[in-house]
């Protein structure tokens, strides 16, 4: 009896018209009591319209069926993480590990990722995040790119350029996915929002886009329809990457094309090269900031999981070259979607396979193509118990935009406006000397009475002037994403300047610093930290770059003093080349300084080899690695 009167709702839900098996599913408990099929599938449902609220309620209604599979802790325990009940969804995993031992280390995980979440929400960056009244609907709106002076974004609103309304699809009840022109009205403000032309929007899926930096090509994601080969249960874990439709012939996968703008028009669509949708999805292009780097999703065979990053790039003739994985830094075992490369080449994505809130979080990471590093989560605000993806910065490097479902639990996408806050905490600090010791290294002791001058984002009109006490402790309010440049000198001391941008998440916050400085004393060595070079190489490292801006600073700050800048190796090779290999070395660095700006007059390059060694390891003397490490060093000293 049950069977049959499900039957046209479990064809609807095997169709993966989700939104209408859902109304069928519910019509059925008006008339007849629940059962775990029913139960089940009512929130299945759910949560494949990303609803997760719902979804929690009906999946802790299933669980409370005799013989309910051990799927469903994983799922009530996954909705209850998205609506930030970080204790049950914890409580859940770890029901879920014991359970089902096979996925005992998932579980695990995000068990150990709620706890973070909670730690990231209780220490919340100092950004504002609020939802875009000008861009949103009540319909999905998403994904916004800059083009020309102006917005381009992905949207159900499900309105035609003719105005007319728009076929429905079958997965969440809503109109297929367009792209919307926005014109920028004012700083904050947008308005004249209208579909791209016919050649761009054709009547199904045309979303995620991204553009060249002359604004005059496009690509774009398009949803091809394919004999079906999938059966529904092999989707019943798909979530929110390429929403499948069925029907008892065809499934759409996702597809790239790009189009020209020429003669006041978008034209020449053509599909990309590596489309393969008889076989499997590509989309979400994104492009480098140079045109020469594309970079898309897929879950072509090979990857690291379902979704994985991957790139292609232009050649010489104009062709793609074949796509490559961005490789495991990236891409994980779970979903990677969303890349956006910034002006300044950091990759932003999103995904569920790194350690996040719920669903799917914002991460950035250094590098290109297929060399990865620092992949770092952006934490809340930018990132909630939802998804959040698609984020874009302003110029200012500050300000932006990011996609989210993040509030109430329609499904429904909207884009947030995110700005810098300025909470106030205080800073504390204490003014230091490095003094040498007996290897050449220097220790830091804390030197008082020091005055400061605070200068707060280069505005030198009103600066703050105080002193460090005799224990060289200083102390002052500030304000989170505000730039404070502290000057500090004293007579008998080189003056500097430090940098600080507090990292403020409560007003009860302490940002606590270290102010070095170093003695006005001819000729006497100051080894620099951190300098380094390859092996047997005399060119910079990015890492030594930051020492050597120190030293630039310090040359600033003191105009009047010239120093020599030099190099010392070990006893290890011969005395010849150690010398030649010393002397490229602290020209190597001397270069960069001046580079910077400062008078090639001021700066002297030497290079001693081993002829100053600081301990007994001269030649032919056995010594151990960290002995020959004290003597391989950068100096500077004062030859005013």
């Amino acid at each position: 009896m049950a069977q049959a009167n499900t039957s046209k709702a479990d064809k609807q839900y095997n169709n993966f018209d989700y939104a209408l098996a859902l109304e069928e599913y519910k019509k059925l408990l008006e008339k007849e009591q629940p059962t775990l099929h029913i139960t089940e599938r009512i929130a299945h449902c759910y949560r494949l319209i990303n609803q997760p609220g719902s979804a929690q309620f009906w999946y802790r209604q299933a669980l409370g069926f005799p013989g309910a599979a051990p799927v469903n802790l994983y799922y009530y325990a996954n909705a209850c993480r998205q609506n930030g009940e970080y204790a049950t969804a914890k409580q859940h995993y770890l029901l879920f590990a014991e359970h089902v031992p096979a996925r005992r280390e998932e579980a695990l995980k995000l068990a150990k990722a709620c706890d973070l979440a909670l730690s990231w929400i209780d220490r919340p960056l100092g950004i504002d995040v609020v939802a875009d009244s000008a861009l949103n609907t009540s319909f999905a709106d998403f994904s916004p790119v800059f083009y020309r002076d102006g917005l381009v974004f992905s949207s159900d609103r499900g309105r035609s350029q003719n105005g007319a309304d728009q076929k429905v699809y079958g997965w969440t009840g809503t109109p297929f996915l367009q792209l919307y022109s926005a014109e920028r009205k004012g700083a904050n403000s947008w308005g004249n929002i209208k579909p791209l032309e016919k050649a761009i929007n054709t009547q199904f899926h045309n979303a995620i886009a991204t553009f060249a930096p002359d604004f005059n090509e496009i690509f774009f994601t398009r949803t091809k329809r394919v004999k079906n080969r999938v059966l529904p249960d092999e989707l019943l874990t798909e979530n929110n990457w390429q929403r499948y439709s069925k029907n008892d012939e065809f499934i759409n996968r996702l597809e790239i094309y790009s189009a020209t703008f020429s003669k006041g028009k978008w034209q020449d669509v053509k599909a990309f090269p590596f489309n393969r949708g008889e076989s499997y999805s590509v989309g979400h292009p994104a492009l480098s900031p140079d045109g020469k780097v594309l970079y898309f999703v897929s879950d072509m065979p090979g990857g690291h999981g379902q979704t994985d990053i991957y790139f292609t790039e232009r050649q010489a003739n104009g062709a793609w070259s074949t796509p490559v994985n961005a490789g495991p830094t990236v891409n994980t075992s779970g979903k990677e979607v969303f890349p956006v490369v910034h002006a300044d080449g950091t990759l932003y994505f999103s995904s569920d396979g790194h350690m996040g809130m719920g669903g799917l979080d914002l991460f950035s990471a250094e590098g290109s193509r297929a060399s990865w590093s620092n992949v770092e989560n952006l934490y809340y605000p930018f990132n909630s118990p939802r998804d959040d993806f698609g984020l874009i910065y302003e110029t200012d490097g500050k300000s932006g935009y990011l996609s989210s479902n993040r509030e109430g639990d329609t499904g429904s996408d909207n884009i947030y406006r995110f700005k810098p806050t300025e909470i106030p905490c205080n800073l504390a600090g204490v003014t230091y000397v490095r003094v040498p010791n007996r290897n050449g290294r220097a220790r830091q002791m804390p030197v008082g009475e020091v005055k400061l001058e605070v200068i707060v984002n280069g505005d030198a009109s009103k600066p703050l002037q105080l002193e460090t006490d005799a224990s060289g402790r200083f102390f002052f309010a500030v304000n989170a994403n505000q730039t404070y440049s502290i000057r500090g000198s004293k007579k008998g001391y080189l003056t500097r300047t430090f940098h600080v941008m507090p990292d403020c998440r409560k007003v009860t916050d302490t940002i606590q610093i270290e102010m070095v400085l170093d003695r006005d004393t001819p000729n006497q060595p100051i080894v620099l930290e951190n300098i380094y070079y390859d092996l047997d190489k005399h060119t910079l490292r990015p890492e030594s770059i930051a020492e050597l801006d120190k030293v630039v600073g310090m040359l600033r700050d003191n105009p009047t003093i010239r120093i020599e800048l030099s190099s010392h190796t070990d006893s290890r090779e011969s005395h010849k080349y150690n010398l030649m290999l010393s002397q490229l070395r602290a020209a190597s660095a001397v270069k960069y300084i001046i580079s910077q700006g400062i008078d090639a007059k001021r700066v002297v390059d030497k290079g001693y080899g081993e002829t100053k060694l600081l301990n007994r390891c001269k030649d032919g003397v056995p010594c151990s690695e960290q002995d020959h490490q004290i003597n391989r060093r950068t100096e500077f000293k004062i030859i005013k």
